[in-house]
């Protein structure tokens, strides 16, 4: 009898061991789990763009002689949307800068391959220390344009419906480099209390139910350069390594790209060793690397869950403008040429070329050159009213170097020894402003 009732009891655990364990799976993988694809369209691809070894890198001056070795890949990431009426792209680089002149025959290449208008492409640069000038060799240049506009073409032909989620984590390696000393002047020196921007916003494109996605974005602010002058190999600093964080951690099964915002004053915090900065060692770019990476990793895998998924946007609707300002320059520097040789000047006025781009509730703002990180945050809180989440990007394509704010004409330091002069910070907030407003309201 005690061995009945012992096996009576064994059968009845077993069974509700294998309804609690189908309920599970059932649960698990109910409807409410499903990714709701939006009829916005997306298609997302990357190139190499790696240069020859021997190539000059760029960022210092100091820096002589030709590259040495490859420590990790240079690429592009295009990412192209479609709204079934307008169709935009957004491309990074894992390059210095990008000239204007530079910019202008991409965006044709671009306009040739896909039809997508000028207007309606932002270009990026991630402001790496460890590539050349695409200028310094012309069959570089031709062969970085060629494959670019091969890889949106590739995109564009990739377009599938998507659902994108937002969420921001934060990073703990960026800071200024501007410093006030006693009579108010700015130098260069690690500063703990100035202005800064340490939110990491992520994009995460779904194309189905999978866990990984297609595509993350990851936006922040900070020079790429943990490896300085000291530095003669081939990097995309800690934003290459970081995308490799991010899709190795997706299985090999998504598409990293990082933008950068304006980070003219911010640069990773190490402070120096013997005087100056010191060049990073690979346990520094390691800590900024897979600092990023693990905060795109941990918010994108958080925006698959089945409470983000609700939050979700529903509706895009796509929209693009462009507008070049012409701003009033240090009138002393022009007359005696002390500025730098990014910066163009015709008849008198500085040329600063400013871009926009909607994707629905995304709106991304692209400043050229590279402007202090206090053009982020006021650029986003002055167009906080139209409720959307703003990107701002610096080093889109133009002739332009440091961009100063107002309070930092007075104060000097390296960011504003450029033709920059007051009301330039007024005015460029005032054009972004007018540039967003009309675009939204057509």
């Amino acid at each position: 009898m005690t061995a009945i009732r012992f096996l009576t009891k064994s059968l009845i655990c077993l069974a509700l061991c294998c309804s609690a364990s189908s309920a599970y799976a059932q649960a698990s993988s109910g409807a409410w789990n499903k990714v709701s694809l939006t009829e916005l369209k997306a298609g997302v691809a990357e190139v190499a763009i790696t240069p020859r070894v021997g190539i000059p890198l760029a960022g210092y001056a100091d820096r002589t002689g030709p590259s040495t070795g490859v420590h990790d890949p240079l690429k592009a990431v295009a990412i192209i949307f479609d709204d079934g009426q307008r169709r935009a792209a957004i491309v990074s680089f894992d390059t210095i800068q990008l000239l204007q002149a530079e910019g202008e025959a991409l965006l044709q290449a671009i306009n040739q391959n896909t039809g997508i208008p000028a207007a309606h492409v932002l270009l990026n640069a991630s402001h790496t220390h460890g590539a050349p000038w695409l200028s310094t060799d012309e069959a570089y240049r031709r062969d970085v344009i060629a494959k670019v506009a091969a890889a949106v073409k590739e995109a564009a032909g990739k377009m599938k419906p998507v659902s994108i989620g937002y969420g921001e984590g934060a990073i703990d390696f960026n800071i200024s480099r501007r410093t006030l000393n006693a009579q108010g002047k700015a130098e260069g020196k690690l500063n703990p209390r100035g202005a800064v921007d340490r939110r990491v916003k992520i994009l995460r494109l779904d194309e189905g139910d999978a866990v990984e996605p297609m595509a993350v974005i990851m936006h922040a602010v900070c020079h790429p350069n943990v490896f300085r002058a000291e530095n003669t190999q081939i990097s995309a600093d800690f934003v290459g390594l970081a995308k490799s964080f991010v899709e190795r951690s997706f299985n090999h099964k998504t598409i990293a790209m990082y933008l950068q915002g304006p980070a003219g004053d911010l640069r990773s915090n190490l402070p120096p060793v013997g005087g100056g900065y010191r060049n990073g060692s690979e346990a520094d770019m390691a800590w900024a690397a897979y600092s990023l990476g693990a905060e795109a990793v941990k918010g994108a895998a958080g925006l698959r869950v089945r409470e983000k998924l609700l939050e979700r946007p529903k509706e895009f609707k796509i929209a693009a403008a462009t507008d070049v300002l012409r701003l009033e320059p240090d009138p002393q520097k022009v007359k005696t040429g002390r500025t730098f040789p990014r910066d163009r000047i015709e008849n008198g006025k500085i040329v600063f070329p400013i871009r926009a781009l909607v994707i629905g509730e995304f709106l991304f703002i692209g400043l050229p050159g590279e402007p202090v990180v206090e053009y982020a945050l006021e650029i986003e809180s002055d167009l906080a009213p139209l409720g959307k989440k703003v990107f701002v990007l610096g080093y889109t394509a133009g002739d332009v170097g440091y961009v100063p704010v107002e309070h930092m004409i007075d104060e000097g330091g390296y960011e504003a020894e450029g033709p920059y002069w007051h009301g330039t910070e007024k005015a460029i907030r005032e054009g972004v402003k007018k540039l967003v407003n009309d675009m939204i309201r057509k």
